[in-house]
């Protein structure tokens, strides 16, 4: 792999770095303001606030999860074996760009 799309790799992975921590953030953010709300009229609306809290908590865990293999990933740029199996095969660049978190 050369250097120039070693340095595309990693530009698209620390934009979408960027992005899956903004969202983290969102998510953290919304989380606070139900816990925090205390204006509710009945049950339902608390059911429907614990519903939504409970797909907000699988959608962060998703992400801190994508956080963590960005981090992984960026960190192999780093270290030169990026684009490699563990072994020391080549991943082909194809896979990489349709996803460049692929691992072996």
């Amino acid at each position: 792999m050369t250097q120039e799309q070693l340095a595309r790799f990693k530009e698209i992975l620390l934009n979408r770095k960027k992005k899956v921590e903004e969202e983290i953030e969102q998510i953290l953010k919304e989380l606070d303001e139900l816990i925090t709300y205390d204006a509710l009229d009945d049950i339902e609306d608390l059911a429907q606030i614990e519903t939504i809290e409970d797909s907000d908590k699988a959608l962060l865990a998703h992400l801190l999860q994508e956080r963590k293999a960005i981090e992984k990933a960026l960190k192999r740029i780093e270290e030169g074996t990026y684009g490699r199996c563990k072994d020391g095969s080549e991943i082909p660049l194809q896979k990489l760009q349709a996803d460049p978190l692929y691992e072996c």
